[in-house]
């Protein structure tokens, strides 16, 4: 085939032989007529001549420009060499600098330090290194080349070449992403594969048994439990399940069946449901459970998980928990009955020897007998003791109405400094004390909530304490704030073991340091009792040998 040069020539040729016959012809013949003929076909042969030359030349142009534009989009550089691999024609994309053009025509392959092209080119085109190719890459002063070799019928060499450092380096990092994911793929596999492994494990291995039902109410899957309490399950259709597994009735009234339908609704309403069942084992049986339902809405597909735990082993235990409780009970109606016909019995006699006692001294009066210092001595002691008797009477009595849970709770508004002052004067009068009692307010609020008759108990004993383990004054110190009221009462004497402070408010309990002082070890107990039906606390601060600290908190 020829090319496009060529082709030209050897039309004009034609032409040229075609017009010289004809001419040759016009020039012999003897007719006109014949004559006019020739030289019409001489115009129509030139005509279409120049209309033929004119359209293959639009042709071409066009083809190189179609051609240009496609190397522009995929090849950076165009080299035409001779069979002397010297530069014929060189094509740069039109978006390349001058600086950049590092080929011209007239190079050969030895010129140009930076030459893109192997510097084994001869050598490997000598070799057919190129011959059925799509492309050959090689490596370059830092970059990767594309390069794809053809050679024309003329034996002209033409280089398409294409810089692919970028696509490489894009490559690279896609192909190590690709490594990186599959390694991740690989991962996220076997961590899945444990997972599957580890909840097939617990889903089988429950002590719960579990069913995966579909929107239907089709049996999907269910766990080994499901077998070793029922047997096996030879029905995909769980309504049909559970009128084999469970008796006709519920114990709670109505058919197993249509009060299982029921709460079927009622979970699609709440998505949620639990409720108690009695099934039939294998065995068959009978025994409670408690079933939980949950409505799931998975992909656009509802599925149901139920939940059925077996409630013998629970049952037993409330039922065991309840006889327990109600015997307990018993017991505390007893010891509450006894304490408080105990304290009434004791407290009759413990009457009759103190008004005996005050009896005896009004009669030796009466008889003038002379004072005798050892039968008073006898006599004090008596006294003494009678009312230490009726003290923790009334303390044991009053401990037992607690724990009845029958202390009367009648809280009213008070005036804080007018309580406070009043009750530290009534105290000082009743005990008779010569110590001195120091109080110091600061109230932002003047009104506070109280039941008077607890609260002025909690301060008899915090204050009868701290007269009887100290020898100094005793601070009474009232203040408010917004979250209460704060009392505290401090002494300087001689505090609490540090290894016995946690046993503070237990019942009976004293300190090892108290041995030589009287006391019933019940009045903390009931002091913390009656400050907790005010919703407050009581908190103790102390230190041994240097005095305690008592904080009573009410809040508002």
């Amino acid at each position: 085939m020829l090319n496009p040069k060529n082709q030209k020539r050897y039309i004009l040729k034609v032409f040229i032989i075609s017009c010289t016959l004809l001419l040759i012809g016009l020039l012999f013949t003897p007719l006109v007529w014949l004559k006019l003929l020739l030289i019409g076909v001489i115009a129509v042969l030139g005509i279409r001549l120049y209309f033929s030359i004119v359209k293959r030349s639009e042709q071409e142009r066009l083809g190189a420009i179609y051609a240009h534009q496609v190397i522009d989009l995929v090849y950076q550089i165009v080299v035409v060499l001779d069979k002397n691999y010297t530069v014929l024609d060189v094509h740069y994309p039109s978006r390349l600098e001058e600086n950049q053009k590092l080929i011209q025509i007239g190079d050969t392959l030895e010129i140009g330090k930076h030459h893109p092209l192997p510097s084994d080119f001869k050598t490997l085109f000598k070799k057919g290194a190129f011959r059925n190719k799509s492309h050959f890459d090689y490596f370059l002063n830092g970059c990767f080349f594309e390069l794809k070799v053809i050679q024309n019928f003329q034996g002209n060499i033409i280089c398409l070449l294409k810089d692919s450092t970028k696509a490489k380096k894009e490559e690279e990092k896609l192909s190590k992403l690709n490594v990186d994911l599959e390694n991740l793929l690989t991962i996220n596999n076997s961590e899945l594969a444990l997972k599957r492994e580890k909840f097939k494990t617990i889903f089988d291995k429950s002590s719960d048994a579990y069913f995966l039902l579909d929107e239907g109410l089709k049996i999907s899957i269910y766990n080994e439990k499901v077998e070793q309490l029922f047997g096996r399950c030879d029905t995909v259709l769980f309504y049909k399940w559970i009128e084999q597994n469970s008796p006709r009735n519920q114990p709670k009234g109505g058919d197993s069946l249509a009060l299982f339908k029921s709460m079927k609704e009622t979970c699609d309403l709440q998505e949620e449901l639990r409720f108690e069942w009695l099934f039939k084992s294998k065995s068959n049986e009978d025994f409670p459970s408690e079933v939980s339902l949950t409505r799931l809405s998975i992909s656009d597909h509802i599925l149901y998980f139920m939940i059925i735990r077996n409630m013998v082993g629970q049952k037993k235990i409330e039922s065991e928990l309840r006889k327990n409780l109600e015997r307990e009970k018993e017991l505390n109606e007893m010891r509450s009955k006894f304490i408080s016909m105990a304290s009434h019995e004791f407290k009759t006699p413990l009457a009759t020897i103190l008004t005996n006692l005050d009896l005896m001294e009004l009669t030796l009066k009466k008889e003038n007998v002379p004072s005798d210092d050892r039968m008073n001595r006898f006599m004090d002691r008596m006294r003494s003791e009678s009312t230490r008797l009726t003290i923790l009477m009334d303390e044991v009595l009053q401990l037992g109405k607690i724990e009845a849970g029958k202390t009367p709770f009648k809280p009213i508004k008070v005036d804080t400094f007018l309580f406070i002052s009043d009750y530290v004067s009534e105290f000082k009068r009743r005990s008779s004390t010569e110590r001195k009692i120091k109080i110091a307010f600061d109230l932002t609020q003047k009104e506070v909530w109280l039941d008077v008759n607890l609260m002025e108990h909690v301060l008899d004993n915090l204050l009868t304490n701290a007269i009887k383990y100290s020898e100094e004054e005793v601070q009474v110190q009232v203040s408010t704030s917004e979250e209460g009221l704060l009392i505290e009462v401090i002494d300087r004497g001689i505090g609490i073991p540090l290894s016995e402070f946690s046993q503070l408010f237990d019942s009976f309990f004293r300190g090892s340091n108290t041995n030589h002082i009287q006391g019933t070890g019940l009045g903390l107990v009931i002091a913390k009792e009656f400050v907790e039906l005010h919703n407050g606390i009581i908190v103790c601060e102390t230190k041994e040998n240097k005095g305690t600290t008592f904080k009573v908190v009410i809040p508002f």
